[in-house]
């Protein structure tokens, strides 16, 4: 498909409900298989409390005989209390485990994209589909024209064929291409000033799309922090980003560097998979 030929009327966002739902019942089972070990565990019989006039009394039921338990079986009482607490919540915990798992079994999302891909091309050329696949949507997306900073021949040079200002941006583009990782390098984002009274033009580093979540996430990458301005600068765009709403471990990634400790392509690459896979 062709960026520009259609516009969508609605985007549903990625189903992940699938993938929370396992990672619930995975989590209900460690509770309730824990649960189990200390019911296991607990002492024989059951637990009984009535007030009798203005005193508190427990009763040891065990087999079919109950006995009185006084002050001096405060931790018997307090094992048998327990011991009820755990099975009540063992029993609401495995239902909702249950309740989860034909969840799994029933629920089967369908956004549209198997649908449409699955039609002729010759029909999708006719339809205006609700969601588009994500191979789909990474082209549109990859093929916005917009205007950056001219990049001269630098002598860095992307393996997609680009200019790039640095060794350590080729470290950066290279490791996102190579993951399958759409970006658009030196993407012109409007970030509010730090009195809030006026927008700055800043031309990203990388803006990145995570195909998955759809969502885009903008790597900015300090080369020469060894260098007070440079470092002060760095600190004063990091808060223009943060006033207009990217904050680190979300929507924005930034690496450093100084002469002495370059670039680690492996945390790149960790960076990556983390947050845009």
């Amino acid at each position: 498909m062709k960026s520009g030929t259609r516009i969508y009327r609605l985007v549903l966002s990625p189903d992940n409900l699938l993938q929370q739902v396992q990672a619930r019942i995975d989590e209900l089972q460690k509770a309730i298989d824990f649960l189990q070990v200390q019911l296991d565990k607990a002492p024989e019989g059951v637990l009984y409390g009535s007030r009798s006039h203005t005193k508190w009394q427990w009763q040891r039921k065990l087999n079919s005989e109950r006995t009185y338990l006084s002050g001096r079986h405060v931790q018997l009482i307090q094992s048998l209390a327990q011991k009820k607490y755990n099975a009540l919540v063992l029993d609401n915990l495995k239902h909702q485990r249950d309740v989860l798992n034909g969840l799994l079994e029933a629920y089967h999302p369908q956004n549209g994209e198997a649908i449409y891909a699955s039609m002729p091309i010759e029909w999708r050329n006719e339809i205006v589909p609700l969601n588009i696949p994500d191979e789909d949507y990474a082209e549109q997306w990859q093929n916005l024209n917009y205007r950056r900073k001219p990049v001269e021949n630098t002598g860095f040079l992307t393996a997609k064929g680009e200019y790039v200002r640095s060794k350590s941006e080729i470290i950066i583009a290279d490791t996102l291409n190579n993951l399958g990782v759409p970006y658009r390098y030196e993407y012109p984002h409007e970030l509010l000033a730090e009195e809030k009274t006026h927008r700055v033009k800043v031309f990203s580093d990388f803006t990145c799309l995570n195909i998955r979540t759809r969502k885009e996430i903008v790597w900015e990458h300090f080369g020469i922090m060894d260098n007070p301005d440079y470092a002060q600068n760095a600190v004063s765009k990091i808060e223009l980003y943060e006033n207009s709403g990217f904050f680190p471990g979300d929507n924005l990634i930034f690496t450093m560097e100084r002469l002495d400790k370059p670039l680690n392509s492996g945390i790149v690459r960790q960076l990556v998979k983390k947050y845009l896979i």
